[in-house]
């Protein structure tokens, strides 16, 4: 476990060559010892070499940081749409800022991610299809559904005209007597 001073040492130089006296411009000296005392114990230290192992085992890396990805499609999304594909993220968070990918396998992601997106817009493309055949089923049928009511209506209005007709009819003979 290094010494309190030793990490303290090596933070204040860490953060004097980023031309920065302590991390937070309003951290104290007693705050300040705190965080090196906790950056020396042994449990901080234990998990830091299990971060570490664990860390060096990733195949893929992103460019992220610490920002999470929520919030770097939040930053990419286009402004119009207020969207953006995750194509476009994952290559925006695994590319450096030449171009170039982290990694022979995130480039190979990639590019297979490419195939899945098409066959993803394939799959939305006839699911589209298949809601406009029910649409058009359905207002087919409503249409039907619609003229068989109409029919119904004039055959009941004409039933009803006959009636006031033969029932005017009457009155005019009853009138006549």
């Amino acid at each position: 476990m290094p010494a309190r001073g030793n990490v303290f040492a090596l933070l204040g130089v860490q953060f004097q060559r980023r031309g920065v006296r302590a991390p937070y411009p309003d951290m104290n000296m007693e705050e300040w010892t705190r965080v090196c005392d906790l950056f020396a114990s042994e449990e901080f230290q234990r998990r830091s070499a299990i971060n570490k192992e664990n860390r060096a085992k990733l195949k893929i890396v992103h460019t992220s940081g610490a920002r999470s990805f929520q919030r770097a499609r939040a930053l990419l999304k286009n402004p119009k749409s207020d969207e953006i594909s995750h194509t476009l993220l994952y290559k925006k968070t695994h590319t450096n800022k030449d171009g170039m990918w982290t990694s022979e396998d995130a480039r190979k992601n990639f590019v297979g991610g490419g195939r899945l997106q098409i066959e993803e817009m394939r799959a939305r493309q006839l699911e589209y299809e298949a809601l406009l055949v029910k649409r058009s089923d359905m207002e087919q049928t409503m249409r039907e559904h619609l003229q068989m009511m109409e029919e119904q209506q004039r055959k009941k209005d004409e039933e009803l005209m006959q009636m006031m007709a033969s029932s005017n009819g009457k009155k005019m003979k009853s009138t006549e007597r």
